[in-house]
């Protein structure tokens, strides 16, 4: 029997955007804030069927799929009475957040219609492909919810009346500022997650084959009549199963590839500086090269300057360095941009964790509708419109 892959938790992965252990540290029956604790209830339901439906997508016996289905439909029940006990109590300037819970109640839905249509098939492919659908349902719920709690708000106090003085209470002012400020998850980027997640586990469930088939070969030299035979089995079962985790390795790599390409475009359109990162080594490459000649998004935006070179450079050169684009100027040079920044001090921060990283002739550079204009033109237009 095939030993059930220890998979890295991709809810893990994503919910560091959101800072949702932030979320998770709260006390789940404070009754200051039910909404938020029933919120954190339901992203735990969901996580616990997400990983039910994890555990289903890496086996191969119909039979202990089947059982799971039952048990995951339950958790994902119970998520979703949760997800309306958030939604009852969450007060009425909580209009963000009921938004994301009922995403996250739609996603529950959807896993618990897989889960079901798992119960009445025997087609092991279209299991496998079910099992697939029903893993990213509960791990969307799970995030939504995890977001959800994070902007659930306080019912604004009892002699506070915005509609009498004209002035937004403290608990929609606070909820338009987070709402402001939070930069939510693109579904590329949790793609992303996802598809490395599964490319690595295939990886080390080949290590894992690789190294069982040599145990038993070694096994097979001293044995003999039906002991060789069992053993024999084994080593045509897992090379059968070697080859359909080499194939799904590689469609998840050609999925990661495309989606890589995807998101590289994608983050250059993003004003954000949640974005800017250091520390994504190894996402571009041959496959997945630095977007060139892009126009960027519209209005004002401060951006780092890495370099200007004679040559097009490779892009390990930038050491995870990330968003970058390239620019060929004068037909001739080419110049490297990283970050796209709303603000001068942003992309001032920025920079200096580039220059820690050894590039110190980084400097920051503006664009106005794509334009390069200079910093003090920068600075003039920013000031106007403050």
């Amino acid at each position: 029997m095939f030993r059930i892959l220890k998979i890295v938790n991709v809810i893990c992965l994503i919910l560091v955007f959101f800072n949702a252990s932030q979320a998770q540290k709260t006390e789940v029956f404070n009754k200051e804030n039910q909404a938020q604790a029933f919120a954190i209830l339901s992203a735990e339901y969901s996580k616990s069927a997400y990983l039910l439906a994890q555990k289903n997508f890496f086996s191969s016996s119909i039979y202990s799929i089947k059982q799971v289905c039952d048990t995951s439909i339950l958790l994902s029940e119970t998520a979703m009475q949760y997800a309306d006990s958030a939604l009852n109590f969450a007060c009425d300037t909580c209009a963000y957040a009921k938004t994301i819970m009922l995403a996250s109640k739609a996603s529950q839905l959807a896993a618990i219609t897989e889960f079901k249509k798992i119960k009445n098939l025997n087609n092991v492919e279209l299991i496998h492909s079910l099992s697939k659908e029903s893993m990213y349902a509960a791990a969307n719920s799970a995030v939504d919810a995890y977001h959800a709690s994070l902007v659930f708000e306080l019912k604004a106090p009892a002699d506070s009346d915005s509609t009498k003085t004209g002035i937004i209470d403290v608990a929609e002012e606070k909820a338009l500022e987070k709402k402001e400020n939070t930069r939510e998850l693109t579904r590329l980027e949790a793609d992303e997650f996802s598809y490395m997640t599964i490319k690595e586990l295939y990886g080390k469930r080949l290590v894992e084959i690789d190294d069982e088939l040599v145990l038993l070969k070694e096994e097979a030299k001293g044995s003999k009549g039906g002991k060789l035979n069992e053993i024999n089995k084994a080593i045509e079962q897992l090379k059968s199963e070697e080859q359909e985790c080499f194939k799904k390795m590689k469609g998840s790599q050609d999925r990661l590839i495309n989606v890589r390409n995807d998101l590289s475009e994608e983050m250059l359109q993003i004003v954000h500086k949640d974005i800017f990162t250091t520390e994504k080594g190894g996402f571009y490459n041959e496959n997945v090269p630095i977007p060139s000649n892009d126009k960027g998004p519209d209005g004002l935006v401060f951006k780092i300057q890495i370099g200007f070179f004679k040559s097009q450079l490779p892009p390990e050169h930038f050491d995870g360095i990330f968003p970058l684009s390239s620019e060929k100027v004068d037909n001739t040079y080419y110049r490297y941009i990283a970050g796209n920044f709303a603000k001068y001090n942003e992309a001032k921060t920025a920079k200096n964790t580039v220059v820690d990283k050894g590039y110190s002739d980084s400097f920051i550079v503006a664009y106005f509708n794509g334009e390069k204009i200079s910093i003090s033109e920068a600075l003039k237009k920013r000031q106007d419109s403050d």
